[in-house]
């Protein structure tokens, strides 16, 4: 039953995104990765492999990251302006039903994202160079799961702030889970250094995720599956500590 519920509203979302034709917008963008992964044999240049694993991978989970930020953003905060969020909690749903729900809408869009573009890359991959370079799919699901962490993040943000406030502290929250240690630890002094530590190892660092420097620069040697396998897990851990987190401070708040 609380299954079932939460897939309610999951489908809900993704119908409401559809109707705002999203999925027709990432397969448009995709289109356009395809054409212009094309102009790589443009005055006669040749098909250049680590450039475009570094443009196309890089670019992909940038795009990721803005879907996921456009996604939480917009949609709890236009349920909760348009009073649409009182006809679900006026049903026997519950708030951790409706957040999951909404979540896993939302995070639907992302899958689809990362379907379309890494299927993309690795054809492009294949028939520029006729190597199945499986890895990349690897290297965007982690990208993917960043995403997703992102994701939550924001949706819980629209619950309280409004839209600039929220893509201001989303990027603030992206960029410092982006930093390193050493470099947190090289900007500060005293108790800012020691507090700005203490939250840089509490959250997630999100350069963990990234493979695609060893992709480009691996030489035909692979990449370690126990450091993806790890990396997969703890990402995994960070998204469900901030889903618990967000159901704990959503379950509270007054809307």
């Amino acid at each position: 039953m609380w299954i079932s519920k939460t897939l309610t509203i999951a489908r809900y979302t993704i119908d409401f995104e559809f109707r705002r034709f999203l999925p027709h917008t990432i397969i448009f963008l995709g289109l356009i990765f395809v054409g212009i992964s094309s102009t790589f044999n443009f005055f006669g240049m040749k098909f250049q492999e680590r450039v475009f694993y570094d443009i196309s991978l890089t670019l992909i989970g940038i795009f990721l990251i803005i879907l996921s930020i456009s996604l939480g953003i917009s949609n709890i905060a236009y349920e909760i302006e348009r009073r649409i969020i009182y006809t679900f909690l006026s049903k026997p749903i519950s708030r951790d039903q409706y957040f999951i729900g909404k979540f896993l809408g939302t995070s639907f869009f992302l899958l689809f994202a990362y379907l379309i573009f890494s299927l993309e890359c690795f054809l492009i991959v294949y028939f520029y160079t006729k190597k199945l370079m499986f890895i990349i799919f690897a290297a965007l699901g982690l990208q993917l799961l960043k995403s997703t962490i992102i994701l939550a993040f924001t949706m819980l943000l629209s619950i309280f702030v409004s839209s600039p406030v929220n893509i201001t502290l989303t990027l603030l929250f992206y960029t410092f889970c982006e930093l390193s240690v050493l470099y947190v630890s090289t900007i500060s002094e005293g108790i800012t250094q020691k507090i700005l530590l203490y939250t840089k190892l509490l959250l997630p660092y999100f350069d963990y995720f990234n493979i695609n420097q060893g992709i480009v620069f691996s030489a035909g040697t692979p990449i370690n599956p126990w450091y993806i396998f790890f990396a997969f897990i703890y990402g995994v851990s960070y998204l469900l500590f901030f889903l618990s987190l967000c159901n704990l401070i959503f379950s509270k708040k007054e809307v």
